[in-house]
């Protein structure tokens, strides 16, 4: 099966340099999920591995990576080929994944927006909650829940444009294009309220759910001056979502 990553794959890596990316999105996830030494961690849609490799570096083991894009997952593998780390990967649907092991900590950049109905979004966390050990945590990034036509504007302030395609109701689909260098990548998504999250969560089993603020690394405070930050930090497109089984 050929997803939509498979063929935007290359030019979607350029979107990393984005300063919210790189700055905010990354900076904020990693606090939130702490310190991983000696924890096995599997990273669901792993994409090129990009987080994966960061998470193994900072002493996770075992890591595996699961993405749906064969594409992806063969720039993981390429990745690990050329700096071996021991990180496995796999290609499979999260939804249909099932459970590989019991993990100390489940992670996922981007996973739960890309389910397109509420029966896919529930398995997704399913999965999530299968693969945890008792008292484990799951720590995701996600599109901002409740999605408001402030936080869309503000978007694109940053290189995103963010089309909501109908009304912002649970599963309609989104359509966000980043700005890259030399260029664009386009991709879809879909909407999903805050309250239908947790009450899905809490409905496969996860028992504390804890909503982070984003928030920004010194360095990117020192390369882009504060003004820079202060529509993005009132209206984020994005959020850092902390569950425990």
């Amino acid at each position: 099966m050929t997803t939509e990553y498979d063929l935007i794959a290359a030019d979607y890596l350029k979107s990393k340099v984005n300063p919210i990316k790189k700055y905010s999105e990354e900076f904020t996830f990693f606090q939130v999920l702490g310190n991983v030494e000696g924890q096995s961690i599997l990273d669901l849609a792993c994409g090129d591995g990009y987080y994966t490799r960061q998470i193994r570096q900072a002493g996770a083991d075992p890591v595996i990576g699961v993405d749906v894009s064969a594409q992806m997952i063969q720039l993981a593998r390429e990745a690990e080929l050329k700096h071996p780390t021991g990180i496995r990967y796999e290609v499979a649907d999260v939804a249909a994944l099932g459970q590989l092991d019991t993990f100390d900590g489940v992670t996922a950049v981007y996973l739960l927006q890309y389910a397109g109905d509420a029966a896919a979004l529930r398995q997704m966390m399913q999965t999530a909650y299968d693969n945890l050990k008792p008292r484990g945590r799951f720590v995701t990034v996600s599109g901002i829940p409740d999605l408001t036509p402030e936080h869309i504007r503000v978007q694109a302030q940053y290189g995103a444009i963010i089309n909501l395609l109908g009304p912002a109701t649970d599963g309609t689909r989104i359509e966000t294009t980043l700005k890259t260098p030399g260029g664009e990548v386009r991709f879809h998504n879909h909407y999903w309220s805050q309250k239908t999250l947790e009450h899905l969560l809490h409905q496969v089993g996860f028992h504390t759910l804890t909503w982070h603020p984003m928030a920004v690394s010194p360095e990117g405070y020192r390369l882009y001056p504060p003004p820079f930050w202060s529509a993005y930090l009132e209206y984020p497109g994005i959020t850092v979502l902390e569950c425990w089984r």
